[in-house]
């Protein structure tokens, strides 16, 4: 009987989903990869970029030996509030066309951001692959993959009456200057609309350490209880972290999740145990490596279309 012999019903599969992700690089330049576009082309539906994405693990083919770092946004709370904050703006502006027309929102309207200033000037992310026989394979462009941009109603004065348009990215300083705006840093714009308040100079008694009442119990000759008093007036009362200068103004803020070397003897592939990617944005930084390789990302599984991601 036809039918018969099948596995139970409570075992369809019931959102079948691409979640080994493939990219073809060229070797010798940083370059990027944005998990939500991926996922996007390879599977024909909606991934919205500012989401957190996991990966489960890493795998990079290649044909000579070298070595592959991978870096990701770091996973902090400066991160989280900077892009959170970018989003409201955005939203917010995109809403006053609502009370003057009926155009609405774009089908695939989402808040897209590049990585950092060197994600700007490379302008795309790496398009995700598929293969045929002998090592054939085909990069996959979607339609329509655009990058947020903010128009500003800030008079330049400069009598050219073109609203300043920019866009934005995570890590790294603005772009640009006050007149013409190429590309704004989120997490610096966020620490620069941050109250910050300076650590106070440590008031401490000048003579505490002659009060007879700390003295009662200073048997030593060495003077114990001084020293303790001293310790305890000057020692672990600044902030243990650099209080003005927040993870993310300055380029060199990514995070570093993996080193993925590859050598004759092991068949040239590289693995790396998996990670957070923030946003679903990886930056690819090959050493020692001329030729072309390949990366391979495995997603874990859950149930935003069939992978798993946790909003911002």
């Amino acid at each position: 009987m036809a039918g018969a012999n099948l596995p139970a019903k409570k075992y369809t599969k019931s959102n079948p989903t691409v979640t080994r992700l493939s990219f073809e690089m060229e070797g010798g330049s940083t370059q990027y990869i944005d998990i939500a576009m991926a996922l996007s082309t390879i599977n024909r539906k909606f991934y919205r970029q500012g989401v957190y994405y996991y990966v489960n693990s890493v795998e990079v083919y290649n044909n000579e030996t070298g070595v592959i770092d991978l870096h990701t946004l770091p996973d902090t709370w400066v991160t989280k509030n900077a892009w959170n904050r970018g989003f409201k703006l955005f939203q917010k502006m995109n809403s006053m066309v609502d009370d003057v027309s009926s155009i609405g929102r774009p089908k695939y309207h989402d808040f897209k951001v590049y990585m950092d200033s060197r994600h700007v000037n490379e302008g795309a992310s790496v398009r995700p692959a598929t293969y045929d026989i002998n090592a054939n394979y085909f990069s996959r462009t979607p339609d329509d993959w655009d990058m947020s941009r903010f128009v500003s109603a800030d008079d330049d004065q400069d009598n050219t009456a073109n609203a300043d348009q920019f866009f934005v990215h995570m890590i790294g300083d603005h772009r640009g200057n006050s007149d013409n705006w190429e590309s704004v840093g989120l997490i610096k714009s966020y620490s620069e609309s941050r109250v910050t308040i300076a650590p106070e100079t440590p008031v401490s008694s000048q003579i505490v350490s002659a009060d007879p009442m700390i003295n009662i119990f200073d048997f030593s000759s060495e003077e114990q209880m001084n020293e303790i008093v001293d310790i305890l007036n000057f020692d672990n009362d600044n902030a243990p972290y650099d209080y003005d200068n927040y993870i993310g103004v300055g380029n060199a803020s990514l995070q570093h999740v993996a080193r993925i070397g590859t050598e004759q003897g092991v068949g040239r592939v590289g693995r790396a145990s998996g990670f957070c990617a923030p946003f679903g944005l990886i930056c690819v930084d090959p050493s020692g490596v001329s030729s072309a390789f390949r990366v391979v990302l495995n997603l874990a599984v859950g149930t935003y279309h069939g992978v798993y991601a946790e909003r911002a």
